[in-house]
C-alpha cells in the first residue's frame, strides 16, 4: 500500500517519502470505513422507509389487499 501511494504521487511530481506515505495509509482506511459504513446506512435507512410504508399502508387498507397488490406470498 505504501509503495502504491509513493508510486501514485512520484507521477505527479511530488517526491513522498516512505514515512509520510505510510502514515497516510490510517487516514485513507478510516475515510474508507466512513464511506462504506454511510453507503450500508443509506441503504439500510432506505429498506426501512420502505417497511414501515407498507405497514402503514396494510393497517389503512388491510392485509390481504396490500399482500395480493405487491404479489406478497407471505403470511404475517
Amino acid at each position: 500500500m505504501v509503495r502504491l501511494i509513493a508510486t501514485i504521487a512520484s507521477r505527479f511530481g511530488a517526491t513522498v517519502s516512505q514515512k509520510a506515505a505510510a502514515s497516510a495509509v490510517p487516514i485513507i482506511g478510516a475515510a474508507g470505513g466512513a464511506l462504506i459504513n454511510s453507503i450500508f446506512m443509506d441503504h439500510f435507512q432506505n429498506i426501512a422507509r420502505g417497511h414501515f410504508i407498507m405497514r402503514n399502508l396494510e393497517r389503512k387498507y388491510g392485509l390481504e389487499k396490500i399482500h395480493s397488490r405487491y404479489l406478497i406470498d407471505y403470511k404475517s
